[in-house]
């Protein structure tokens, strides 16, 4: 049975369902592009040239992970949206979803989302909030990923058709994080990849 991993960060990871995030094109690897917020610098314009030379090709399979972080971030809020807003831009053009790394900014972000109406997915990576967070961002069209830290209450709340499941930068087996996720959702591990998989063909990522 093959487990989609939408995030992780594990550079040793050779799995066909893995999705790594990389600064860099890697060759040979399904792979997502992007600037994290805590690498914004005053020369991401030219550290997104290299992404949008590159956004097209046929492994790297999103963009991203980009975002907001209003406490880790060197850059000012004004700067954070215009990077995104440039992610953004790139995976419609690509056809291909946004990986969202959000800390303290979902009402912006759920904000640009209703501003832009994109048609690709935008994904909420690593997600640990609460459930009313949840309920809001899935009422706006989000899809939500989980790792192995999160909030019980949120998954419950997460219908199966809006979730995903991540590694990210855990040592946890991903298996393990599946076998949690179905606990906590009251269904198979085979219920659960289903979906995520019927999810992942919905949001335009190959598999």
């Amino acid at each position: 049975m093959e487990l989609l991993d939408i995030h992780t960060h594990n550079k040793e990871c050779d799995s066909q369902s893995s999705i790594l995030n990389s600064n860099g094109y890697i060759t040979g690897r399904r792979i997502s592009m992007g600037i994290h917020p805590w690498n914004i610098s005053s020369n991401w314009e030219k550290q997104f040239a290299i992404i949008r030379a590159n956004a097209c090709k046929e492994n790297v399979c999103a963009i991203g992970e980009c975002g907001t972080d209003k406490l880790k971030s060197p850059a000012n809020e004004k700067l954070q949206q215009e990077v995104f807003r440039a992610h953004a831009t790139l995976a419609e053009e690509a056809g291909k979803p946004l990986i969202i790394h959000c800390v303290k900014g979902f009402d912006t972000i759920i904000a640009l989302h209703k501003e832009i109406s994109p048609k690709q997915a935008w994904i909420i990576h690593g997600f640990r909030g609460k459930p009313q967070q949840a309920e809001q961002l899935i009422k706006n069209g989000f899809y939500i990923s989980f790792g192995d830290k999160f909030n019980i209450d949120s998954v419950k709340a997460t219908p199966l058709e809006r979730l995903f499941i991540e590694s990210d930068e855990s040592k946890k087996s991903i298996d393990k994080i599946y076998d949690e996720i179905a606990k906590v959702k009251g269904c198979s591990i085979a219920e659960l990849c289903t979906a995520i998989m019927h999810n992942a063909v919905k949001c335009n990522i190959p598999l």
